[in-house]
């Protein structure tokens, strides 16, 4: 079940655990650009579109956290 909660802003490799977000985000669109250009127009563009779409609240959670993080005076 996932963690609903911010305990991960705290953690010493709070950096890692968004960067791994990141990355989850670029493969899911890499493998959609891939698709879109040698198999299937739709259903690459589909893919390309929610990789990049996953980032959009990898960027927000990560702008929360630091600000988490801010004030806790870490």
């Amino acid at each position: 079940m996932p963690r609903l909660d911010d305990t991960a802003a705290y953690a010493s490799n709070w950096k890692v655990v968004l960067l791994f977000d990141v990355g989850v985000g670029l493969a899911i669109a890499t493998v959609g650009l891939v698709v879109l250009a040698l198999v299937h127009v739709v259903v690459g563009a589909m893919l390309a579109a929610a990789g990049f779409a996953y980032l959009i609240p990898v960027g927000r959670r990560a702008r929360h956290w630091a600000h988490l993080r801010h004030e806790a005076g870490l």
